[in-house]
């Protein structure tokens, strides 16, 4: 009966505390400067961290910053090539340097590729993997070690359902999606010893500057959301809650896993 007493009590302290606060921690998200990965830079923010954004361009990489730092966010932009293991690494680094830790990773950088397979180039093929899944990994190596050595941590990979289901015209967004969502599994696997969890996000359509060409498209939204249950695609603040769960003592003992934010689309799978 003791010891029940006082789980319940350790529940009871849990429950009065701020699962979701993340004040002290500091963040990382590649791909910061637009779309979904500023949208989820911003929400780690409100939510009390400090965040490094990084992204290859320099100029919208800084232009993101000054936005957040507007609305109160203490941001640092720090443009990387996240296929450049030096610029990974000196990223990393430096972010430790300014703010002493690193305990949450968001791999946000990615490109998409629609091109049939029988027609694609080896440098389409190289390059959608060589950002998608090798650049990914990278940062999880460099991030890792950070974690480790302050003795927690919680990386957040940003997958995809092409990561999941096969799409055709996409052969090397699948295939380099599909390798990130393993790589999410096998990581939390190796790294739960370190206390470093490992997590997915796979999103469907989002509204982003990326999207907007098919979004904008009335015949070619109409197509989109016939799979979509919710009956829209997703926005920006759609997305944050997921990540600051993920990214929280919300979520302490989840690891391995894809958070499916899709408006019920990979559950419809079924009604194809």
């Amino acid at each position: 009966m003791t010891d029940q007493i006082q789980s319940l009590t350790q529940l009871k302290q849990r429950m009065n505390a701020d699962l979701f606060d993340l004040s002290g921690r500091v963040a990382v998200v590649t791909g910061g400067s637009s779309g979904i990965g500023k949208a989820m830079a911003a929400g780690l923010a409100h939510y009390g961290a400090k965040v490094v954004i990084t992204s290859s361009n320099s100029e919208k990489c800084n232009a993101a910053a000054k936005e957040l730092k507007q609305i109160g966010a203490q941001v640092l932009p720090l443009p990387a090539d996240v296929t450049q293991t030096d610029q990974v690494t000196a990223m990393v680094e430096r972010t430790v340097n300014e703010w002493e830790r690193l305990d949450i990773l968001i791999n946000s950088s990615g490109i998409y590729q629609g091109t049939p397979a029988m027609e694609m180039t080896p440098e389409e093929w190289q390059r959608v993997m060589s950002v998608d899944l090798d650049g990914a990994f990278y940062c999880c190596q460099a991030a890792g070690k950070a974690m480790a050595a302050g003795g927690q941590g919680s990386i957040i990979n940003i997958t995809s359902l092409s990561g999941l289901l096969g799409y055709a015209k996409e052969a090397a967004y699948c295939a380099a999606k599909g390798g990130l969502t393993m790589l999410t599994r096998a990581l939390a696997v190796e790294w739960a010893r370190l206390k470093i969890r490992v997590n997915a996000i796979a999103p469907t359509w989002f509204y982003s500057p990326i999207s907007a060409h098919v979004l904008d498209d009335p015949e070619k939204l109409a197509d989109k959301l016939r799979y979509i249950p919710l009956d829209r695609v997703g926005h920006g603040d759609d997305i944050v809650g997921a990540a600051v769960f993920l990214a929280s003592d919300a979520s302490n003992f989840v690891t391995g896993q894809i958070l499916g934010v899709d408006g019920g689309k990979f559950a419809m799978l079924g009604e194809w």
